[in-house]
């Protein structure tokens, strides 16, 4: 059994389709039905039954899909390491993030790497938690900053960083804005939200359920953070939820947070990392100058903060 063919097997599963499995990994089809007998040969099983739309695994090949994928991670974290040592802890480091935190916290971490003599390199995705969290257990990152949920999946570390607070936000010159307002008429706005099964979309629900009130209209569903959308905002009356490190980096601009009753929200981010996974000194570092970087951010905000007070009510 060769390593090779059990990697082919895994992509074959996961897409179901043996021709779009064979573009993923850049072989023809028939090399890969090749690999795939070969493994099968080797098992003396059969690992796939064809249906109308490609491929379906059989019982034994849902078993060693699953044994599959822990050896996956099991070879990346070999080859990881072997690579640490082999350039001196220099290398790839690939690291997931939630938009609130690329502009405050990664991109200020990444410049003290460039700007450096090291030899790192990176690789950055940035999408929302729920998907930040399945590529890390996946092996397709090696650390992700997100928001903890609130049951760990157990092959997860986790090191709470900062708490991270929400709020409704519209465009300055809103008619919510400048008045009092009830959740009813708040209720009767549109909105732009992710998806319902994303936390951020519960929160707002459930501000209105819970004073009986039927939830907005969504106009706008993006399954992305809602400030990738901030032109959108600002140049329409739609309502949406920010983080207020979004509202004071360059996402914000032109944009205010509404006032009670529309609620704020805090969430709580950490530093995940895969608990059986290699953590290499490259990663380490980078940890460490993550970690860096939000009691940095802490302490800036709170000065802010505090200023902001000396101010007068600033609405948030």
């Amino acid at each position: 059994m060769q390593i090779k063919d059990v990697s082919a097997f895994v992509k074959a599963a996961e897409a179901g389709n043996l021709h779009a499995a064979a573009a993923v990994i850049g072989i023809t089809q028939p090399a890969l039905t090749k690999s795939i007998r070969r493994l099968e040969t080797a098992l003396e099983v059969r690992l796939f039954e064809r249906t109308a739309r490609g491929v379906a695994l059989t019982p034994i090949g849902k078993v060693l899909y699953e044994r599959s994928r822990a050896l996956e991670l099991l070879v990346n974290d070999i080859r990881t390491e072997v690579a640490d040592i082999k350039t001196s802890g220099s290398g790839l480091v690939r690291i997931g993030a939630v938009p609130a935190v690329v502009e405050s916290i990664v991109a200020p971490m990444l410049s003290r790497f460039v700007d450096g003599e090291g030899a790192l390199r990176f690789d950055i995705q940035v999408q929302l938690s729920g998907g930040l969290l399945r590529n890390l257990q996946a092996g397709q990152l090696d650390l992700a900053v997100a928001a903890i949920p609130s049951t760990l999946p157990a092959d997860l570390g986790v090191k709470p960083l900062a708490a991270l607070r929400s709020a409704v936000v519209a465009r300055e010159g809103h008619a919510m804005l400048g008045r009092r307002f009830t959740l009813a008429e708040l209720a009767r706005q549109k909105w732009l939200l992710p998806p319902s099964d994303i936390l951020l979309s519960q929160w707002v629900n459930e501000m209105f359920i819970d004073e009986g009130l039927v939830p907005p209209e969504v106009a706008v569903q993006a399954d992305a953070s809602p400030a990738i959308f901030a032109a959108l905002v600002r140049s329409t009356d739609l309502l949406t939820v920010m983080t207020h490190a979004m509202l004071h980096s360059s996402m914000g601009i032109g944009l205010a947070p509404l006032p009670a009753p529309a609620q704020s929200w805090e969430i709580q981010l950490g530093l995940f990392w895969r608990r059986k996974g290699f953590f290499s000194s490259a990663m380490a570092q980078c940890r460490d100058q993550l970690e860096a970087a939000f009691t940095g951010a802490a302490g800036s905000g709170a000065r802010r903060g505090g200023r902001r007070r000396q101010a007068g009510p600033s609405g948030n």
